[in-house]
């Protein structure tokens, strides 16, 4: 039997596997992809992502590339009842914290399609096409997974880690001991992609109807699509809804014909709520929904999947490169699985609304709505566990766990967001000083160990554009970051969450202290 030797195993190739891989390439460690599927998947499934998402996928993917296939919301996302009335008004078109704006809307092939580019291009990186995992065995020292070929070849897979990115119906997490925390949300939606002949202006460009007759998603599918998800009614099978002849009926009221747009695909989905309580045991990983599964009513599903890569990225290459223990990875399921609840949680309060097909229940509901009592939705997690700043009187919290700033900046003669002039990772950054002024000697070798940049924002000038240390703060936008959160300094995790920030310059040395405290229960000394 052949066999092959990796340093990690990733089973699956959509988003969350491809965007993994591409960050463990980067830093060379040599990764093996094994799908099942022999050719791409060529029918969308995800259509939205957020700035945060955005900023990760320009780790791996050109600006001006990401730009070309992701499609930015100009108005509002907007609830509408029965009667076309305004329930609510969600504001989608500001720019969020990362760079990019709050909320794009894409076409998965193409994402999907460039993110393949960016796996292949890395030379450390195998991916092998209609290759279905069988076995598993894991040892003291490796996993090996067997996979089974085209052509009904078997091939021995021996990898320090396997990471199953593989879906609901995941390979890996069944022969991983695990248990389902699974929150009882089950609802059949006919999804319905469709490409209109002619372009057309579409107010809004993003709806909710909250019809009881029919609860209906109309969304951007990306540049030129467009997608409807039309609710099973009580009743009503999957084998009901599945077909196109329903699909052309139910999108008719809309003006959607075979005259006027094609069908790209239509599927019935089952919405569910549920996760993985164990995310990780020994050499052995699961991300994406793999992990968890999340209704889609905050288009969060593949973001969080691929939340999961990025934070798994930066503890493998720890591991792998000799400077810290298998026992980082225990921080991955403390740290992701609250998250990810906590987005479960809030996409159902919002399918709590979405999905009422009671006529008495809708019409209080609108009641609530259009007298101005909208209940408070849940404000987006963020990091509360995990490799975080622990709290001291001195220090404001506040923003521990919070997503990192991303601006246009210039350096070293180059313009541009912030990652793709001066890079990621590990940084400490402050307008008022550079960092490393106030540490001492031993502070700034284990920060260099781990890899941390040291970065001093400034406002231009001749004479601090003439610094090679400095970073310039093009449009003012670090300044006013800076100046509303009150903090002179930031630390930043490799998957841009804040560990955490100091009001006072004087006081990150009390901030690198508990990095190292924490950090250290997991870095092998001798190496470090």
């Amino acid at each position: 039997m052949k066999q092959e030797m990796f340093d990690v195993a990733i089973v699956g190739y959509g988003p969350v596997a491809k965007l993994l891989a591409s960050l463990l390439g980067q830093k060379g460690w040599k990764v093996g992809v094994y799908e099942r599927f022999s050719e791409p998947y060529p029918l969308p499934r995800a259509v939205h992502l957020d700035d945060e998402i955005a900023r990760m996928l320009q780790s791996i993917i050109p600006k001006n590339e990401l730009e070309r296939i992701l499609q930015p919301v100009p108005d509002l996302y907007e609830w509408q009842n029965a009667e076309r009335q305004l329930l609510l008004g969600l504001d989608f078109s500001q720019d969020g914290i990362s760079g990019w704006p709050g909320h794009l809307f894409f076409n998965q092939p193409e994402l999907e399609r460039v993110m393949d580019v960016a796996c292949r291009k890395q030379p450390s990186i195998s991916v092998h096409m209609g290759n279905d995992a069988i076995e598993l065995k894991e040892f003291e020292d490796h996993v090996e997974l067997i996979v089974k070929d085209i052509q009904g070849e078997n091939r021995s897979i021996h990898a320090k880690y396997v990471v199953g990115c593989d879906g609901a119906n995941s390979f890996v997490r069944k022969n991983m001991d695990h248990t389902i925390t699974d929150l009882g949300f089950v609802a059949d939606w006919l999804v319905v992609d469709i490409v209109t002949h002619e372009e057309r202006e579409w107010t809004p460009m993003n709806l909710q109807l909250c019809d009881p007759a029919r609860p209906t998603t109309v969304v951007s599918g990306g540049p030129g699509k467009r997608r409807w998800e039309f609710m099973a009614l009580p009743g009503e099978t999957k084998e009901d809804l599945n077909n196109e002849e329903v699909a052309w009926r139910l999108l008719e009221p809309w003006n959607i014909t075979p005259n006027n747009a094609v069908l790209e695909r239509h599927a019935v989905y089952t919405f569910k709520a549920l996760w993985a309580n164990e995310w990780q045991k020994g050499r052995l990983i699961l991300a994406g929904d793999a992990a968890h599964l999340t209704p889609p009513f905050m288009g969060q599903g593949m973001c969080s999947g691929l939340r999961d890569s990025m934070n798994l990225a930066w503890k493998l290459d720890l591991i792998l490169s000799g400077k810290a223990t298998e026992s980082i990875l225990e921080t991955y399921t403390v740290e992701r699985k609250p998250h990810n609840r906590d987005v479960v949680e809030a996409a159902l309060f919002l399918g709590n609304v979405i999905c009422v097909t009671d006529p008495e229940a809708a019409e209080k509901r609108d009641e609530v709505f259009l007298t101005g009592g909208v209940p408070e939705f849940p404000e987006f997690p963020f990091l509360t566990k995990g490799i975080l700043y622990q709290s001291d009187d001195r220090m404001n919290n506040k923003y521990t766990g919070k997503l990192s700033f991303q601006g246009q900046v210039k350096y070293e003669g180059k313009t541009g967001l912030f990652d793709d002039v001066v890079g990621n990772g590990w940084t400490i950054m402050s307008p008022v000083n550079h960092p490393k002024k106030v540490l001492n000697e031993e502070q700034i070798q284990f920060l260099e160990d781990i890899g941390v940049e040291f970065i001093e924002i400034s406002e231009s000038s001749d004479d601090k554009e003439a610094l090679s240390d400095v970073v310039i703060d093009v449009d003012g936008k670090y300044k006013q970051y800076f100046k509303e959160t009150g903090l002179e300094a930031v630390v930043v995790r490799p998957d841009f969450y804040l560990f955490g920030g100091a009001e006072s310059l004087a006081d990150l040395p009390l901030l690198v202290e508990d990095l190292s405290k924490q950090i250290s229960r997991f870095l092998i000394t001798a190496t470090v």
